[in-house]
């Protein structure tokens, strides 16, 4: 929710340039975190399925 605070903010004072920079930026940050929330259970299921046996 901040980062559409933030970029909102920045369009609302004219800086589109930095508004989509920080876009970007903050993009690939909340991609990054859900695939490495991904990975991470993908790879408790994979400790789960070994632990059964």
């Amino acid at each position: 929710m901040t980062v559409i605070g933030v970029t909102t903010y920045l369009f609302y004072l004219g800086e589109s340039i930095l508004a989509l920079i920080s876009m970007v930026v903050f993009g690939k940050l909340i991609i990054f975190h859900f695939v490495m929330e991904y990975l991470d259970k993908q790879n408790l299921k994979k400790i789960q399925n070994i632990s059964k046996y």
